[in-house]
């Protein structure tokens, strides 16, 4: 087997040593993307970089201004719903304040009557004495006196009156003189309501 002899000049050394440089990093890249070891990526221009940016910047301002929009009502709906219970509290103290008056009041009330029933029943009481005293004056009066004379009085009172002041009267011969001295319809009247026979006159 033969060497070719290759002659070569100085110059055409230089030529394959210059496109042997230059093809390296070619050949090199060429290998690495072969091995998977480099790839290449086209990156967005720079103009369009900073709108994307700018795009997300609105965004999150955007969610940012409606969460805070959000929670500023939901902290403006929670004041006035204090707020409000507050004025309802008021109102219902308020409320209570004037029961506890109107309470008081009526038990003052109450004391007042109570005192007042207890006069009435003592003036009552009183009365009823002192009315008591004067039938039995009266009929002391009535039975001392002659029964025709007593029976003309006594005609021009009432028939509960007159009851009361011939059942005082202590003597019973007196009492049915006076009621024969009455006129026959009162005598019968009279005597109906005394429980005793009609007297006859």
């Amino acid at each position: 087997m033969k060497l070719m002899k290759m002659n070569l000049k100085p110059r055409d050394l230089i030529a394959i040593a210059v496109v042997a440089v230059a093809s390296f990093p070619v050949m090199f890249l060429i290998m690495m993307f072969l091995t998977g070891n480099a790839r290449i990526e086209f990156t967005p221009s720079s103009r369009t970089r900073p709108e994307k940016e700018e795009v997300k910047l609105m965004k999150r301002s955007l969610r940012r201004d409606s969460l805070a929009g959000v929670h500023s009502k939901a902290y403006e709906a929670n004041v006035k719903q204090k707020e409000e219970l507050a004025r309802e509290r008021e109102k219902l103290q308020a409320r209570i304040e004037r029961l506890t008056m109107m309470e008081q009041e009526l038990e003052q009330n109450i004391q007042r009557l109570n005192e007042r029933k207890r006069e009435l029943e003592a003036m009552v009481e009183s009365s009823s004495e002192l009315e008591q005293k004067r039938i039995r004056q009266l009929a002391r009066v009535y039975g001392a006196m002659r029964p025709n004379e007593a029976a003309q009085i006594l005609a021009t009172l009432d028939d509960e009156l007159l009851i009361k002041i011939i059942t005082a009267i202590g003597d019973d011969r007196q009492k049915a003189k006076i009621v024969a001295g009455l006129p026959r319809q009162k005598a019968v009247r009279i005597s109906r309501k005394l429980g005793k026979p009609p007297v006859d006159g």
